[in-house]
């Protein structure tokens, strides 16, 4: 077990950064975290952050490259005229050299690198063969880490759900549509919560070169997952479309995130990480976050 961390370094702090930032205070590490928008920066100072405005990690000064000693990389893919790309490829390597008393470094990703499954349980040696350029940036940004040099690992995140960051809203306008997929096709979920105390625990326990998938104990098809949140929340049942349906009313982004069918193994973040769960379901999670 490596020395406690102290100073923590947020690339991209947005839902899941901000979160994983106030537990970390709480703990006593000083948090550094990066945003490209100033009022954001101010958001994030007035929490207790050291908020830094950056358009690309490389611009960072090598005084707080060298000073910090771990690093969640939480940047999304770059998006351009030529569609979107894993920015990490290009400023990686610079910080690389500057993060000398660098420790240990997470990346979160997502488990769309696996692609399409056909409704089989992945687990982080499942080959991955993404479906959408989303999934295979991803998976760029993943090597460009795990090939750094740099003592990173990799946490493969499921769908995150948490406060202000769910469908409630949508579920009780009474509009909601979802594709009722034949054979269903399955997805898996997490906590926001349960992200930070997974990349918590990882900072304590280390493991250079590990992946871990980041899903919670209860894989189910979209379409039975938002019928269920419905009836627990009191909200009218959603609209559910055929395959043809759905690929007239619903957005391409919609489609392509559930169109790949998959159950996510959590088996390893139970073994190394998290035994047990805050919320093993989203039914768990309910009452608090109707709170």
């Amino acid at each position: 077990m490596m020395k406690p961390v102290k100073e923590l370094l947020i690339l991209g702090c947005g839902y899941v950064g901000e979160r994983l930032a106030q537990q970390c205070l709480q703990q006593g590490i000083s948090v550094t975290a990066t945003t490209r928008n100033a009022e954001r920066a101010t958001q994030l100072t007035s929490s207790g952050v050291k908020a830094v405005v950056a358009g690309c990690p490389s611009d960072l000064s090598d005084s707080l490259l060298a000073s910090v000693d771990a690093i969640v990389d939480s940047i999304p893919l770059t998006r351009s005229e030529q569609g979107m790309s894993a920015s990490q490829a290009r400023w990686l390597p610079v910080i690389a050299l500057k993060a000398a008393r660098l420790k240990w470094a997470g990346y979160l990703s997502t488990t769309g690198v696996y692609g399409d499954a056909n409704g089989n349980w992945v687990d982080e040696a499942y080959a991955c063969h993404p479906t959408s350029t989303r999934g295979s940036q991803r998976l760029v940004a993943e090597q460009c880490w795990l090939t750094s040099g740099l003592p990173a690992e990799v946490f493969r995140i499921a769908g995150i759900y948490g406060p202000e960051r769910n469908i409630f809203a949508r579920l009780q306008a009474g509009d909601y549509k979802a594709v009722a997929w034949q054979p269903p096709h399955y997805s898996s979920r997490i906590h926001v919560d349960d992200i930070v105390a997974a990349v918590m625990a990882a900072m304590q326990k280390p493991r250079a070169g590990r992946i871990v998938n980041l899903a919670d104990d209860e894989p189910l098809p979209h379409a039975d997952y938002v019928t269920a949140l419905a009836q627990l929340i009191g909200a009218p049942a959603p609209q559910l479309l055929s395959e043809d349906e759905g690929e007239a009313q619903l957005s391409a982004m919609a489609l392509e995130f559930f169109r790949d069918n998959k159950r996510v193994s959590n088996q390893l973040l139970h073994a190394e990480l998290l035994p047990q769960l805050k919320y093993p379901s989203f039914r768990d999670a309910v009452a608090d976050l109707l709170c």
